[in-house]
């Protein structure tokens, strides 16, 4: 009788990890193409002499990106199933080509005051970029608000005028702590902490992480929100600081217990 033959255990494979190293160096590079492209369009486009030929270049590339980008969708569509590298590269260039035009299109449009808000938004879609790759799904949700949350008291802490605008402003966090309060809720009321969206199933948390941390992230940020709006600018400038030492402090916990 012939012994059954023992099956020999796979070998794991650094292909994922790798795959994530080489993302996270693509989206640095991004960052710092994006970085230098607004530093030398502030540079000449505060200059009244230069604004209408900047602006004129600025349309130029706003349409030769936005071009590139249904070209590189298109691409992306095409070796989907071909060509795996091709496929991950023309996903990086459509995301690439994407932001280049709609900067190019916000600053047609507003001219130089939104550049320290670009500066602001390229930084912070970075960072949450990475921590999505990193970290757990609920340690990226958590940092999704306190990035609302330094945003939006960034900008108040900035604003004169603008009425409309504020009352945006505060829907715009109100509506991110909502729905990441909901989403972690609802995987927590879950055993393995699966939320269900349709027929796909996302991990949000996890069974060595407390959701104590996000939900306190959320309750602070109303609070200082509903505090902001009867002190002004001043205490929303300070909130940002707060924010910084927040999310510190919440990067030392789930690194922990990620580790």
């Amino acid at each position: 009788m012939a012994m059954r033959q023992r099956p020999m255990p796979q070998k794991k494979s650094n292909h994922d990890d790798d795959s994530v190293i080489y993302k996270i160096m693509a989206a640095l590079v991004m960052l710092c193409v994006l970085l230098v492209g607004l530093q030398i369009t502030s540079r000449y486009y505060s200059v009244v002499g230069t604004m209408f030929t900047t602006q004129t270049v600025l349309l130029g590339v706003g349409i030769a990106s936005s071009v590139l980008f249904l070209a590189s969708v298109g691409l992306w569509f095409y070796s989907r199933r071909l060509r795996p590298l091709l496929h991950a590269f023309s996903w990086i260039l459509g995301i690439f080509f994407l932001v280049v035009a709609l900067s190019c299109w916000v600053l047609y449009v507003t001219w130089v005051s939104y550049i320290p808000y670009l500066y602001a938004v390229y930084i912070a879609v970075t960072v949450l970029y990475m921590i999505a790759l990193l970290y757990q799904p609920e340690f990226f949700l958590l940092s999704c608000v306190n990035v609302a949350a330094g945003g939006v008291f960034y900008a108040l802490s900035r604003l004169y005028s603008g009425r409309l605008f504020v009352m945006a402003l505060y829907a715009l966090l109100v509506v991110v702590i909502a729905v990441v309060a909901l989403v972690v809720f609802k995987a927590r009321r879950t055993d393995d902490g699966i939320l269900k969206l349709g027929k796909r199933s996302i991990a949000i948390a996890t069974a060595n992480t407390s959701p104590l941390p996000v939900y306190l992230s959320c309750v602070v940020w109303v609070l200082c929100l509903a505090v902001a709006a009867f002190l002004g600018s001043v205490f929303a400038y300070y909130c940002i600081f707060a924010v910084a030492a927040f999310e510190l402090a919440a990067a030392v916990y789930y690194t922990v217990k990620l580790a």
